[in-house]
């Protein structure tokens, strides 16, 4: 069926609508300061055939993994078992594509008159589901066993209700399980509110218009995406950069290499120089790295062109198995994010030599989370604070990089103050700017930062920060931003930095400082303007000293 535009751009604008509602209803209705403030989750819809529609919500790298995830269920349980008012969860990552364990995805089949038309779908970090230390993601893990309990695809939700069973098993397996639960029913509700939403498109519209406004839009985006590819040059370009080590051998650092290749209008993208798949938790799964893989892709074209299945028939992946960047089963995954983050990063590099004007520097490295368990919170149960930890975004060729935005998505806030110390037994004694944190550059990077806590009680720590060793480095003349850490008890004869991934237990009294980097710098410092340099110094940006070596400024 063909659609004239002004049908089709109705009912895309409905359906923006819809996933946007759905996001928010996410959002609004979390337990977890993770979910309601940090907002790390996402709801959206797929057609019938499970591809990506539309994603509400920031972390738009979740966006490919709807798709295995339809496809899992899909798999395990035949169409015609499959029921309106159904609900179906699943964790783990071999089976529906979540980038981690803690990861939980939601698929809701939606129905008009009596056929599945789409899928309602939803990503949601959870603040405990198990394993080895609170926050489910220990730097010890050796396997994905070690990572929490394992769901497959089920049915969580019926036109009766909740599932009390899975629900019992979800319960008997986390530390926090009312906060977990809550946050969960939460996804469902979300993505039962999509499926109501766009039932009633189909019955305003009729479901074939509706289905084929969401076929174009896929169609369209390709195409934007293929047309991009044309403007290039062809050739190819390699780019590459390291993590500290996988957490198991810590004496050797990680290496992710990426080959573009680009021919005509179509783009291949190529790790089979990547190290093979860790021992320790770095390994990042196949659809995440095609995920944020695609996210650079369309950073390095055209931003306005949409995150959908679209994007993913444009390019063509290699990726070996059993390598760092498509593990295999029973391979841990917990710590994916900041290798994600570098995969994005050298994608971002390799394709910026084919489209220059669109180059960036790299954000800073330094990615990733901490998880502090309590035996009693403030409210008197077991409580689990998880932080997201960002850093800062590198200079463009036209603007310095923004500070306190999580690279890749940037999006994702970090968690108010005021929550953290209402929430938990903890007091934030410092969160300010880091001054000389950013890459100098004639744009220079955005500004990191520091963040102290004081730890009211004693508490089990886990730090799943990244890249204390190698740092991000400057884009054609700009400087690399200083390397990022964590340390424990700072300016005290106790003072001691700690590795960017490891577990302690920490008494009451225990400061903890972040020191998170800011982004790499892009051209020559030396070309930055007066006014601009004069306006960091007044800032508290940059210190006299940085100006007169950096920018030859006094």
């Amino acid at each position: 069926m063909t659609l004239d535009p002004i049908t089709t751009e109705v009912v895309i604008s409905r359906i923006r609508e819809t996933t946007a509602a759905m996001a928010h209803a996410l959002f609004h209705s979390g337990y977890s300061p993770i979910l309601r403030e940090s907002q790390d989750g996402t709801a959206g819809l797929c057609d019938a055939q499970g591809r990506v529609i539309m994603v509400g919500g920031g972390l738009q790298y979740h966006s490919v993994l709807y798709s295995h995830a339809v496809e899992s269920v899909c798999a395990r349980y035949p169409r015609d078992e499959i029921h309106e008012g159904d609900s179906f969860i699943s964790n783990d990552p071999y089976k529906v594509g979540n980038s981690h364990v803690p990861d939980f995805v939601v698929i809701t089949p939606i129905f008009h008159d009596g056929e599945i038309v789409a899928f309602g779908a939803s990503v949601a970090h959870k603040a405990d589901v198990g394993g080895l230390v609170p926050g489910s993601s220990g730097a010890a893990a050796r396997e994905i066993f070690h990572d929490g309990v394992l769901i497959p695809p089920v049915r969580y939700w019926t036109r009766d209700g909740v599932n009390r069973e899975i629900e019992a098993i979800l319960h008997n397996n986390s530390r926090v399980p009312e906060v977990v639960i809550g946050d969960l029913r939460g996804q469902i509700g979300s993505t039962r509110l999509g499926a109501e939403r766009l039932s009633a498109l189909c019955t305003e519209y009729g479901p074939d218009i509706v289905c084929a406004a969401m076929a174009g839009l896929i169609a369209r985006t390709t195409a934007r995406v293929r047309t991009e590819f044309a403007r290039w040059p062809d050739g190819e370009h390699e780019s590459e950069a390291l993590l500290d080590h996988d957490g198991a051998d810590r004496s050797r650092p990680v290496r992710i290499k990426v080959t573009a290749r680009k021919s005509g209008d179509r783009l291949t993208l190529d790790f089979s120089g990547t190290d093979v798949q860790a021992k320790g938790p770095v390994n990042a799964p196949a659809p995440t790295t095609r995920a944020v893989s695609l996210l650079a892709v369309i950073a390095a074209s055209d931003p306005t062109i949409p995150m959908n299945s679209g994007v993913l028939d444009a390019v063509e992946f290699v990726l070996p198995p059993s390598t760092l960047v498509n593990p295999q089963f029973p391979a841990t995954v917990n710590h994916y994010f900041p290798t994600s983050h570098i995969v994005y990063t050298c994608v971002l590099a390799a394709l910026g030599k084919f489209n220059p004007a669109r180059a960036v520097a790299p954000a800073g490295f330094g990615t990733g989370a901490i998880a502090i368990g309590y035996t009693k919170g403030r409210a008197g149960k077991p409580t689990v604070q998880y932080e997201l930890m960002t850093t800062s975004l590198g200079g463009t060729s036209t603007h310095d990089g923004t500070a306190l935005v999580l690279p890749m998505n940037h999006f994702t806030p970090g968690t108010p103050v005021e929550i953290i110390e209402t929430e938990y037994p903890v007091m934030v004694q410092r969160f300010d700017i880091w001054r000389d944190s950013a890459g100098a550059g004639r744009q220079r990077g955005g500004i990191g930062h520091v963040r102290e806590y004081r730890l009211l009680v004693d508490c089990v720590l886990t730090a799943r920060t990244s890249n204390h060793r190698q740092g991000a480095h400057g884009l054609d003349g700009g400087k690399d931003p200083p390397l990022s850490r964590t340390i424990i008890n700072p300016g005290t004869p106790q003072e001691e930095e700690m590795d960017c991934m490891e577990t302690r237990i920490v008494p009451a009294g225990t400061v903890i400082r972040l020191e998170q980097t800011g982004g790499a710098g892009y051209g020559d410092p030396r070309e930055r303007p007066v006014r601009l340099v004069q306006a960091d110094l007044d800032n508290g940006y940059i210190s006299p000293e940085a100006a007169v070596a950096h920018y030859q400024q006094s």
